[in-house]
């Protein structure tokens, strides 16, 4: 509340002049202080319904983003285990051509050679599927977080 002997205490040393209890400004200033009370009200109801939505809307977008999150490591772990299937895969035709080619007369050396050349695509292979899982995991952990 306003102290409006304070007021009029200010206005007598600043001003030298004495107000009534009842002075028409001391009227106006209550006034004003009644209206401000309001707007003060209605900016708070206000504030308060776009923090509202705003927090709704904040919520929504971390789902969205768990959602897209989830998405990109399924894409990806996918993605990466047809990558590791294919090349091993390849390692293992390599290895039996090899095989065969050294069945037909070629030295054990050279089967031991194409043998381990496989041997280090499939564990390549294996490394670079644990690496994007620790990725994707990692990921998700920062989205979660956000």
């Amino acid at each position: 509340m306003i102290d409006f002997e304070e007021i009029r205490k200010q206005i007598a040393i600043k001003h030298n002049v004495l107000l009534d209890k009842d002075d028409p400004i001391l009227v106006t200033i209550t006034i004003n202080e009644i209206v401000l009370s309001r707007y003060l009200d209605l900016v708070t109801e206000r504030y308060s319904d776009a923090s509202r939505d705003l927090t709704i809307a904040l919520l929504h977008q971390q789902e969205e983003s768990k959602r897209i999150a989830e998405k990109i490591i399924t894409e990806a772990s996918d993605y990466v285990s047809n990558q590791v299937r294919q090349s091993v895969e390849e390692s293992i035709l390599e290895a039996g051509k090899n095989l065969k080619q050294q069945s037909l007369g070629n030295n054990i050396a050279s089967s031991n050679y194409y043998a381990q050349k496989a041997e280090k695509k499939a564990t390549l292979a294996t490394i670079m599927a644990v690496v994007s899982t620790v990725v994707a995991v990692v990921a998700l952990v920062v989205v979660a977080l956000n």
